[in-house]
């Protein structure tokens, strides 16, 4: 039976919390920032693994898909203050889950560095403009897994835990930027694979370690204890 999960009361944000919930947030956003710097060192390369299909062959670049590929700092800008605002234990989990990703990702780009060579983009419009910027602000390195895919399922996923209705919608626009990953052939089909495994694994352990929300049935009933 299809199960949805009961949002917290508006009171229950990072402002109504205690001062140890307080502080693991603030120490899970440092950790967050502090990974964030280590992307650049490590997208250097040398690549060790290609990682390229014959399905990817087939994926033509198409430009405008550009779009909701940078739409994901957008959903990221809102997303987390959306959470500590409502609900603490969203946060909390997603902040967690976040800090797993980037743990796992990087052992990957440590050891295990991969390549995607980016086609040569000559169009005079907006679009193509805008892939240009990509471009040159990425390195074509730090591909498997996708941190693009992870952190769009990683929020997708807890929308939907903080609120259905909403996060359906939002679970699918990230579903887009997910597949723009590969449309503006930042990613082939394997990173997207990898990240996606990522991001599901993080957010289910973090949540069973952040106590994670509880499911309800649609009529609002608990599914269980």
């Amino acid at each position: 039976m299809e199960t949805a999960v009961r949002p917290e009361p508006s009171g229950q944000g990072i402002h109504h919390q205690s001062r140890r919930d307080l502080v693991i947030v603030i120490m899970l956003v440092a950790v967050l920032a502090g990974l964030f710097t280590l992307y650049g060192p490590l997208n250097q390369g040398p690549e060790r693994w290609v990682l390229k299909t014959w399905l990817d062959e087939r994926i033509p670049l198409v430009e405008p898909f550009v779009v909701p590929y940078l739409s994901i700092f957008v959903v990221a800008a809102v997303t987390l203050p959306a959470f500590l605002l409502k609900s603490a234990r969203i946060a909390r989990s997603a902040l967690l889950a976040a800090v797993l990703t980037l743990i796992v990702a990087y052992l990957f780009y440590a050891f295990a560095q991969t390549h995607v060579p980016r086609p040569s983009v000559t169009g005079d419009d907006v679009f193509s403009a805008m892939l240009r910027f990509v471009y040159g602000g990425d390195n074509a390195y730090n591909c498997f897994p996708s941190l693009h895919t992870a952190f769009s399922v990683l929020m997708g996923i807890h929308w939907m835990w903080f609120r259905l209705r909403i996060g359906r919608y939002v679970a699918a626009w990230c579903g887009l930027i997910v597949l723009s990953t590969i449309f503006v052939h930042q990613h082939y089909v394997a990173d997207v694979a990898g990240g996606v495994v990522v991001a599901v694994s993080a957010c289910l352990a973090a949540r069973r370690l952040t106590g994670g929300p509880v499911p309800l049935r649609r009529n609002g009933e608990h599914a269980g204890p």
